[in-house]
């Protein structure tokens, strides 16, 4: 345990690297970014002696060395090579050495910890646009791998996650070796984390706790490091542990309970060959990445012949599609394991191949091809090869005849299965079998109360709302069918009545349609009723409302129906999608069914302020979209319909996916009495505790709203008393900024309620006034920032004051941005690939960010001439990559003609200004002496060179 007491920020970082040295690791002084280059190459050399035969680098080999390993890369492209491929987990380079001859040269052995050089050093300092000292740095082989960095106790714990945001921004391009950072560490001796370092902004909602196998934090530094940062734990995380997603180009580190699952199955495949497990991780805790890396690893480190991951078809949307085939490597032949046609033969043929050691279908279609007598002589040898299956939601796939069917073709196979819910006997189907019945040994568990301590899902804010007069108050839904459903609950004036509650609410319940929100009802009639009295109700669309069901071909209530317009389900909705193309210039219809559900969940999933009229605000469902969708900016659940068990967390468990400080927790507005179902089944899938699922009522919330703002008024009695502060020095405008946080804090929480009014506060506090205090806020943020990066001693430094600025935030429009939106255009579809392209252009021609403004031009040539050339299968963020690396290629092309210069002369500029921060002038001048230039004309060219080259990566680079 850390000793009591208040340390410095230096005693703690002593302590750490003493800690680091009791468990193997060699201290090195490196006081600098010169020392930190010459110490990799040092490392490099005696690692790679063989291969250099007694010839050591020369700086230009060396140059080439950081060239190819960092040069003008992403970090998600020298996360790649750090780590080699899933096949070969060896780092490696390749460079031409002075006498024209290839050599390779390791950087990183990704099998065996040991055979890697593990060190600590603390204090580097680099002389960037200000001056950046690093509290403590972990290398591995000589490359930094984690950063460290520390705060003393009482500090608040974001200033250390701040900090390493300035260093990034400030000094990485002058300490190019850091861009190998992977892991970001910060503490301050009792609070730890720990995330990954990535080409985008940094979010503080992805700091990570460590923890035991039993989710335990592990949050004092002591044990932290004994675990995370043991030799075999880091190593491992850095070789096995990290997934990129080939999608949104990006590096994940996995969380603590995704690692102990993995290895838990790792673990049962090799000891327990014969016996079945399934993990139960709730839902929303990134089951998918958990389940994917146990694949890879299970087919690399057992003797599976095939690892067979199966799902149900109806989870194989296009959103799920895109994240199976981000996450998953291709085969040895150069295709996707992931074949989304419901062609059986496809499988089969799979199947057969030795290209294909990793399989991602659906349960469907296995079953098809068991059944079929067509392929009984190609699967027949399975009956005894060994199979391991990966079954994910397995509570809706693997239960029914398909599954008998499945294991009596593959007896040799072991399953593992993934749930956020599992079948317990109090919400057990027909089958009559229990996930334990079917899986017999549960490997781990993380529940949602774990998942909302973490951060890593959020609690939940339940209201339940009356919809019958008082004199009614008696009937619940028990009584329901004994009454009489149509008259009772499908009643025109309850249906108006919560029309008229959700149009009045929405806007202020969502932060201004910041967010969105899914209505579930209880049958298709019912969300045609709805969708009807919002167009009604709403006829200038403030609020765009639309519904998606699918329908029997024989409804037993079309007899009551006929001479309507909807006599089916069917002809409601295709009045449904006849508007919906009418609002937004689309051309579907219900025989195009799919494409609708595809373009109602891209739009579900892109809600954006910055597109208002692209977006949902409100989407009427009966069934679809409450199970395995998933959407950051889904924020409220409208519920009028029965829910239970299972259904009943899956479906509230569609708000609760964490994005940012301004969403605190997932909306639950229930206007039917479903309390005790609710109480029920969180006692049920949290294991007996329900801490942390409920999020505090309002009473506890607005008693402390009051409190908090009566310390904002005695600070600042009235706005104008704002200003006078700046006069009576910082101490007095930091205390302003503490109490008006504290008040946006709690109001993020408390706007939600269905009881929140601002008469409630007032006179004493309004919505006008807070207002105002939040203008002042943001003056005071902004003075304190420009304070900063003038280097003005000032209080608010020295307490590392957290503004959570991000509360007052919306929509960004920029670089990052605009590429997810490319990666993600649908090339399936013409007609969506269509309106993609349209909304991004609109973006583009209204660009206000200056990295993005430079980037137009280059982006909208790749819409217009590569992507339609793409198949649908191509990976679109690695053709934009390749796009702007030929681009590159070309403009280098063209200048170097333009000036009578080599490529390689050109090339070998732009690295030493990647790399170092500035050209080499005098090989510059001497180069264009050669060339027979005057003095004039050698002092234009030299300017011309230098802009070239330092602009030449930014105008082309996607990070």
């Amino acid at each position: 345990m850390m000793a009591s007491g208040h340390q410095s920020e230096a005693e703690l970082e002593n302590h750490l690297i003493r800690k680091l040295q009791s468990i193997g690791y060699h201290y090195v002084e490196i006081p600098d970014v010169e020392t930190l280059n010459a110490h990799f190459r040092t490392v490099l050399s005696e690692r790679n002696q063989e291969r250099l035969k007694g010839t050591p680098l020369s700086d230009r080999e060396f140059q080439a060395v950081l060239n190819d390993l960092i040069g003008a890369k992403t970090h998600y492209q020298v996360a790649q090579i750090l780590r080699g491929s899933v096949v070969q987990p060896t780092g490696k380079i390749n460079i031409k050495r002075d006498d024209d001859s290839s050599l390779y040269l390791e950087i990183f052995n990704g099998k065996q910890f040991d055979q890697n050089i593990f060190e600590v050093s603390h204090q580097m300092t680099v002389e960037g646009r200000h001056e950046n000292r690093y509290d403590v740095l972990i290398l591995i082989n000589g490359m930094p791998i984690a950063q460290i960095e520390l705060k003393r106790q009482g500090v608040e714990f974001t200033q250390a996650f701040n900090q390493i945001i300035r260093y990034r921004t400030e000094s990485y391009a002058q300490a190019k070796l850091m861009r190998l950072v992977q892991v970001f560490v910060i503490s301050n001796g009792n609070e730890t984390r720990y995330f990954a370092n990535g080409d985008g902004e940094l979010n503080s909602n992805f700091m990570f706790y460590w923890t035991d196998e039993h989710n335990n934090w592990l949050n004092d530094l002591d044990a932290f490091t004994t675990t995370f940062l043991s030799k075999p734990r880091l190593h491992s995380l850095i070789a096995k542990y990290t997934v990129f997603d080939s999608s949104d180009h990006k590096m994940l580190l996995m969380r603590p309970y995704q690692i102990y699952a993995t290895e838990a199955i790792i673990k049962q495949a090799i000891d327990y060959p014969h016996e079945n497990g399934y993990v139960w991780h709730t839902t929303g805790s990134g089951k998918t990445i958990t389940s994917f890396k146990a694949s890879q690893l299970l087919l690399q480190e057992t003797d599976a012949e095939k690892v067979i991951f199966m799902i149900d078809r109806a989870d194989l949307d296009i959103q799920t599609v895109k994240n199976f085939s981000a996450y998953l490597p291709e085969t040895t032949g150069g295709q996707s394991p992931l074949d989304r046609t419901d062609n059986t033969a496809t499988l089969v043929k799979q199947l057969s191949s030795n290209d294909n050691g990793l399989i991602v279908t659906t349960i469907q279609k296995m079953n098809n091809a068991v059944s079929n007598d067509r392929y009984k002589d190609i699967l027949t040898p399975y009956h005894d090869r060994k199979v391991i299956f990966i079954e994910d939601e397995s509570h809706r796939s693997q239960m029914g005849e398909m599954r008998k069917n499945v294991n009596h073709w593959f007896k040799n196979a072991q399953h593992f299965g993934f749930t956020g819910t599992p079948i317990f006997q109090q919400n057990m189907g027909p089958d009559g079998r229990t996930t334990k019945d079917l899986y017999e040994n549960q490997l781990h568990q993380y529940l949602i109360r774990d998942a909302v301590r973490d951060g890593n899902v959020l609690g939940f804010s339940i209201q339940y709302l009356s919809t019958f007069e008082e004199t009614d108050h008696d009937i619940t839904d028990e009584q329901v069918p004994g009454i009489d459903t149509q008259e009772v609950y499908e009643s025109e004036e309850r249906l108006t009545k919560i029309v008229e509650h959700i149009l009045l609410n929405h806007s202020h319940i969502t932060k201004n349609k910041h967010y969105n929100a899914i209505f579930t009802v209880a049958n298709t009639r019912m969300a045609l009723k709805y969708y009807q009295l919002f167009r009604r109700l709403d006829p200038d669309h403030n609020l765009k409302v639309t519904t998606i069901f699918t329908w029997a071909a024989n409804e037993d209530d079309n007899e009551e129906h006929q001479k309507q317009d909807d006599v089916t389900s069917r002809m409601g909705l295709d009045q449904v999608v006849k508007d919906y193309n009418q609002m937004y210039g689309t051309d579907f219809s219900t025989d195009k069914f799919k494409d609708y559900f595809a373009d109602v969940s891209k739009r579900m999933r892109d809600h954006n302020d910055q597109t208002p009229t692209d977006n949902i605000d409100i989407l009427i469902v009966v069934n679809m979209f409450l199970t395995g969708f998933d959407s950051k900016r889904l924020s409220t659940l409208y519920v009028d319909k029965n829910l239970q068990w299972h259904g009943l967390i899956q479906a509230f468990s569609r708000t609760n996916r964490v994005e940012g400080k301004q969403k605190p927790f997932g909306n639950i507005i229930a206007y039917r009495n479903i309390k005790n179902k609710t109480d029920e089944a969180v006692a049920l899938f949290s294991d007996g505790d329900s801490s942390g699922f409920l999020a505090p009522d309002y009473d506890e919330l607005k008693a402390q709203f009051t409190d908090k703002i009566g310390q904002l008024l005695t600070v600042t009695p009235d706005v104008q008393s704002v200003d006078d502060l700046y006069n009576r020095g910082d101490d007095a405008l930091y205390e302003f900024v503490m109490a008006f946080r504290a008040v946006l804090r709690v109001y993020n929480r408390i706007r939600v309620y269905d009881d929140f009014e601002w008469a409630q506060y007032e006179p004493e506090f309004s919505d006008q006034l807070m207002e105002a205090f939040r203008g002042k806020y943001f003056t005071a943020y902004q003075t304190i920032y420009q304070r900063k990066t003038q280097e003005r001693v000032s209080i608010l430094d020295d307490v590392d004051v957290d503004f959570d600025i991000s509360l007052l935030e919306t929509d960004t429009i920029n670089v990052d941005y605009i590429v997810n939106l490319i990666s993600g255009i649908d090339l399936m579809s013409s007609t969506e690939r269509k309106q993609d392209i349209q909304k991004i252009e609109h973006l583009l021609d209204n660009a206000t960010n200056d990295q993005l403004k430079s980037k137009v031009e280059l982006l909208e040539q790749f819409l217009n001439e590569v992507l339609p050339t793409l198949d649908t299968d191509d990976d679109i963020g690695m053709s934009l990559s390749n796009f702007m690396a030929e681009s590159q290629r070309a403009a280098i092309k063209g200048f170097s003609q333009e000036h009578h210069l080599s490529e390689d002369f050109v090339n070998e500029q732009i690295s030493d200004y990647n790399f170092y921060g500035k050209t080499k002038d005098k090989e510059i001048i001497d180069k264009l002496s050669a060339n027979g230039l005057g003095f004039r004309e050698k002092r234009q060219a030299k300017r011309e060179i230098k802009d070239f080259v330092s602009t030449i990566d930014r105008k082309y680079s996607l990070s």
